[in-house]
């Protein structure tokens, strides 16, 4: 069986209204003001207003997102993610 988990991490914004992301590994946390991913390459948050997810497929690393987007940070990798802490996540 191929395997379909896409390999890396990619991001498309349109308008800052949309964004299109591959790579995705799970969501953290999800409100209409920020929208927190795990991805193939780090945590990602997405802050804005009025966010939601369009499309949620994480067997295959999918995920797109509507609503005004304010910023788009990156936060820094200090092991693997998923085994640190929720504060620790919060307070890098």
């Amino acid at each position: 069986m191929v395997d379909k988990v896409p390999k890396g991490h990619r991001l498309v914004m349109e308008n800052r209204e949309l964004i299109e992301l591959t790579g995705v590994r799970k969501v953290q946390s999800f409100d209409p003001k920020e929208i927190v991913l795990e991805t193939e390459l780090g945590i990602l948050s997405v802050k804005g207003e009025q966010l939601g997810i369009k499309l949620l497929n994480l067997e295959e690393g999918l995920v797109d997102l509507q609503g005004f987007v304010a910023a788009l940070v990156y936060h820094r990798n200090s092991g693997d993610a998923s085994r640190r802490g929720f504060l620790n996540r919060v307070f890098r």
